[in-house]
This record gives C-alpha cells, sequence and structure tokens, in this order.
C-alpha cells in the first residue's frame, strides 16, 4: 500500500517542479540576455538616467538642477513616473547590495535596474503563461514559453529601459487577464472586473508611457463591447479611471521635473505647462501633427508586415498565419479532420471574442498610416501573435491525423532550432555593438595620472554617448551629495574624481578648443582623429583604441562574415600621458 500511495506523490512532484521550471525558464532567459549585453545605447538613456538621477539626488527641490534632462532633454518630453516606479523598484535591491559590499562600480547599479525591469517582464510573462495552461492547456502554454523565449527582439530588450518596454509588462499582464475572463465558468461580475482592469491598465499606459497603446487597446475594446464581455459605458468608466489616475499621478511629478528644464534651447516648441504636465500628448502633436518624426525617416506603407513583424516573430509568423487561416477553413470543414476543432476554436476566441485580433489589426493599421516606422511601436501585438503561433503549434504536434504527426513534430522542432540558432547568432552580433560601452574600461586600464591632485576631465563625443555609454559608466563621478538616500550609488563610485564632459559645444570638438576648456582626454568615434594627432605640432595622441562590430556581411565558410574594426578611440593630451 505504501508503494501505491508513492507513486501518484513522485508524479506530482515532478509536475510542480516542471511548473516550476517553467516559470524560471523566462527569468532566465531575460537575465542572460542582460548580462551578455550590460550595455545600453541613447534610445535607452532618458529612462536610464532618470533612474540614476532619482537613485543620486532624490526629488530634493535642490537637486533638480544636477538631473540630467536638465542639460541634455532629448528629442522630445517624457514622463518621469516610469522611471520614478522602476528607481524605486531598484532601490532597495541597490542598498542592500551596497550595504553587503557586492557592488564594485555604479555599472553594476546598471545591471541591477535592468535586471529589476527584466524581472517585472518575467513575472507578468509567466502570468500570461499560466492563463494559457488555464484556459487551453498545458502544450499551447509550453508552445508559447518556447516560441516567445528563443526569439531575439522581445527577450533581448526586455530589460532595456525603453519606453516600449516599460509599457510591455503591462500589456502581457493585461493580455493574460482578458483571457482568464473569457472562461464560461468565470461569473459574470467578476469578468466584467477583470475587463475593467485590463481597460484602465492599459489607458493608463497608454496615458503616461507610449499612447500608441491607445490603437491596440480601442479597437480591442470594441470587440469586447460587441462580443458582450463588456458594456460601452464599463469601457468609458474604466478607461477615464486609467487616463485620469495617469495624469493625476504623472501630471505634478513630470510638470515639477520638466519646468526646471524649459525653456532648452534643443527643445524650442515645448515651452508652456501644458505641454509637460501630458508629455504623451504633446510628443504624440509634436511628431504626428507637426510631422517632426518624418526627421527620423520615412518607411514604406508595408514596412511592418515586410520587415517589423518578421524579425519580431522568427518562427512564430507562419505558425500564426496558418492559425488564422485555419479559422475559417475550419468554417468549411477543410481542417475539421486534419486538425480538430479544439485549437481552431481557441484560435477564434482569442482573436474574436476576446477582442485581440481586431486590437493588433488597428495597431498596424493605424501605424502604418505614420511615414516614421520603427519596429518597437507595434511590439504590443508580440503576445498576441504569439498565442496564436502557439495554439497553432500544439494543434500540430497533438491532433494531427498519426501518419502524418511526425512530419509535423520534425517540421516544429526544426523550425525552433532554426529561431534558436538565429536569435544565438544575432544575441552575438548585438551584444559586440557597444563600442561606447567599453570606455571605462580602457580609461581604467589607463592608470590616468592625479599627480596634480586636480580632477581629470574627459570629454565624450556623441558617438560613445549614443552606443554605450551612460552615467553608469561614469565610475569616477561624484558630482552627488553623500547623503543616507545616495549611499547606493556613492559607495559604487571609483576613486579618485573625475569630471565628464557631454557638452555638445563644436568648440570641444577641436583639438584648440578642448586644450583651452581644460580637456585631459577625449572620447571619439575612430576616424574623427587626425586632425587632432597629425601635423606638426600637435598636442594630442591615441592613448586607447576600442575595437568592435563594423558590419555583418555574405561570404565566409557558414555564408555570413562578421568583420571587427576600431570603433572608439581615446585621446591625451601629450603633456600629460
Amino acid at each position: 500500500m505504501s508503494t501505491g500511495k508513492r507513486k501518484p506523490s513522485i508524479l506530482n512532484r515532478k509536475r510542480k517542479a516542471g511548473m516550476i521550471a517553467w516559470d524560471i525558464f523566462p527569468i532566465a532567459v531575460t537575465w542572460l540576455h542582460v548580462w551578455l549585453s550590460p550595455y545600453t545605447k541613447v534610445e535607452e538613456s532618458f529612462t536610464l538616467h532618470a533612474v540614476h538621477d532619482m537613485l543620486a539626488h532624490g526629488l530634493w527641490p535642490s537637486s533638480i538642477a544636477r538631473w540630467d534632462h536638465v542639460t541634455f532633454p532629448g528629442a522630445v518630453p517624457r514622463s518621469f513616473l516610469p522611471s520614478i516606479i522602476l528607481a524605486s523598484l531598484s532601490y532597495p535591491v541597490v542598498q542592500a547590495g551596497s550595504l553587503l559590499g557586492l557592488f564594485h562600480t555604479k555599472l553594476d547599479i546598471q545591471i541591477i535596474i535592468r535586471i529589476v525591469l527584466a524581472s517585472g517582464f518575467a513575472v507578468s510573462f509567466a502570468q500570461l503563461t499560466k492563463a494559457l495552461r488555464y484556459r487551453y492547456g498545458p502544450g499551447v502554454r509550453i508552445w508559447f514559453i518556447l516560441l516567445s523565449l528563443t526569439q531575439f527582439h522581445v527577450p533581448y530588450y526586455a530589460g532595456r529601459t525603453l519606453p516600449n518596454f516599460m509599457a510591455l509588462p503591462g500589456v502581457y499582464l493585461a493580455v493574460g487577464w482578458i483571457i482568464r475572463s473569457g472562461a464560461s465558468s468565470i461569473p459574470a461580475p467578476i469578468r466584467r472586473k477583470r475587463v475593467r482592469m485590463t481597460i484602465a491598465l492599459l489607458t493608463f499606459l497608454a496615458t503616461n508611457t507610449r499612447l500608441e497603446l491607445a490603437l491596440f487597446l480601442l479597437p480591442m475594446t470594441l470587440g469586447l463591447v460587441i462580443n458582450g464581455m463588456t458594456t460601452i459605458p464599463d469601457a468609458i468608466l474604466a478607461g477615464a479611471a486609467g487616463g485620469f489616475s495617469a495624469l493625476a499621478v504623472s501630471g505634478p511629478i513630470d510638470y515639477f521635473l520638466w519646468s526646471q528644464a524649459l525653456p532648452h534651447p534643443s527643445l524650442p516648441t515645448f515651452n508652456s505647462a501644458w505641454q509637460i504636465i501630458w508629455p504623451e500628448l504633446s510628443s504624440m502633436h509634436y511628431n504626428l501633427v507637426q510631422g517632426q518624426s518624418a526627421n527620423w525617416g520615412i518607411m514604406s506603407k508595408h514596412y511592418y508586415f515586410s520587415n517589423s513583424l518578421p524579425k519580431l516573430l522568427m518562427g512564430a509568423l507562419p505558425l500564426a498565419a496558418l492559425g488564422a487561416v485555419l479559422v475559417p477553413a475550419s468554417r468549411l470543414g477543410i481542417a475539421r479532420k486534419s486538425i480538430g476543432l479544439g485549437q481552431v476554436k481557441a484560435i477564434q476566441e482569442v482573436t474574436g471574442r476576446l477582442g485581440m485580433g481586431l486590437g493588433v489589426v488597428g495597431l498596424l493599421g493605424g501605424l502604418s498610416a505614420v511615414g516614421h516606422k520603427e519596429w518597437r511601436f507595434v511590439v504590443y501585438a508580440v503576445p498576441v501573435v504569439n498565442v496564436v503561433a502557439a495554439m497553432t503549434a500544439s494543434a500540430l504536434w497533438s491532433t494531427t491525423p498519426p501518419r502524418i504527426r511526425p512530419l509535423f513534430r520534425l517540421g516544429l522542432i526544426g523550425l525552433l532550432a532554426l529561431q534558436v540558432v538565429a536569435t544565438g547568432f544575432l544575441t552575438f552580433i548585438s551584444a559586440n555593438n557597444y563600442p561606447g560601452g567599453d570606455v571605462w574600461r580602457a580609461l581604467e586600464e589607463l592608470r590616468v595620472p592625479t599627480a596634480s591632485g586636480e580632477p581629470v576631465t574627459v570629454h565624450f563625443s556623441s558617438y560613445p554617448l549614443q552606443t554605450g555609454a551612460s552615467l553608469f559608466t561614469f565610475l569616477h563621478d561624484t558630482t552627488f551629495p553623500t547623503t543616507q538616500y545616495t549611499s547606493a550609488l556613492s559607495s559604487a563610485t571609483n576613486q579618485p574624481e573625475w569630471i565628464y564632459s557631454k557638452s555638445e559645444d563644436p568648440a570641444l570638438l577641436t583639438p584648440s578648443g578642448a586644450r583651452k576648456a581644460g580637456i585631459d582626454y577625449v572620447v571619439l568615434e575612430s576616424g574623427t582623429e587626425r586632425p587632432w594627432v597629425e601635423g606638426i605640432g600637435a598636442r594630442w595622441e591615441t592613448v586607447k583604441e576600442i575595437q568592435g562590430l563594423k558590419g555583418v556581411k555574405r561570404g565566409g565558410k557558414y555564408g555570413v562574415r562578421v568583420e571587427w574594426d576600431r570603433r572608439v578611440v581615446i585621446l591625451g593630451r601629450r603633456d600629460i600621458v
């Protein structure tokens, strides 16, 4: 009898261990991407530097002048609320690590901040996978995890402080809530509550983080109303609650912080108090109504379909396309015998009754009408399309006729393997494309002389700042006061003190101008240093070169050739080196 009781217990333990492993998988993958590629690029700098300044200076009125946005506000104003939330979540971890002596440089803290953000994504991702298991079975959940986490873009960027990826965890959370609300066993009041929560959350995120989310939310809400999942009054009230609460929280914060920086020469059209109370609306007006987004390039109408979605979805795209075809095919009786109706009905529910199909169409259609396009603008479609792809993969794996099932399974395994190989290659290429991030290491290796007792001044041109250098890589920056609040960054700051310059003054990019300004070292893009180091009387010399990715071309043993070259140079004054 004891043996009979023990076997179910062992099976239950194995089942629980398997479920835990699938929950850990998103954390492991996103953390690995942060560890492999710890540096950031200029698109991430506004949020990242705001987190830095929140940790370093706090919100004391006397310290706002030290915040980075006062000098470098970026292309358009953004809300500070996401940055403050991320800083608040990171602060206990940063303080604990500092007290335990785990951090040796400020770069360690940058990595921790990104890990906190990646963890938020992993938690919302796991919540969605549990909703899939609850509604559609373990097969759909497993395929969703495998397809999603072996893709490149979303896992790689999940720990990056782009505004789109600050909002993305909320999108995964909302998709999970909607899927759970579709269960017929759920009482109507609970269903309506979950739908209201979803609408309120997405409206909140659209209001203060990324306004293009409204192009996903509004059509999805329309679909929910049409299919009886909610009512028009409920949807309006939920949207109003989310939008007004977002403005009530973020408006005073944004006004307080932006009023210290505006008017600013780099933001000549942003000079009204109303503009900084709702930065997202002001940015939309600037980019769309005034047409300023065209300055960043105009893409074709089909760009999202021919470029962005294939990159984002990889192997999930053909599976999702097949799933979309199965719905009308099943109505004609074509797919009933070969696939079965279970997953086809699930696909129909997600794309139809739950409104998410309309949401994806609205997002892609609306943004396709805008001239300037970037893949990250449509990243909110990824979880929905991956759900459809997972349902299709699960159907092909389990419910196809026995005679052809091995063929489908082999095809799915091959598709997944190709996706893993492609993602591995893209990760390798991307991780080696941050030459500006390695400047701190090169400066440390120089053992910069400090015999004079004066702090060394290092000037950064725009290229290294765009390709990895951030406030967290300014290891010797001690421009913040040492208080209990800022001790986390203070204890991770290296000695001796250096002065870092990011000034955009053109004179500092000339040999004589930099020398007159008291600059000791200049960090430049490779190829721009010749006027500094050549000719009679040259007073600068190259002291360090940083290698990086030059490009990827066809050729080589495997048909692809990766080329490397020096990307950044560090120049020093000859009288000090």
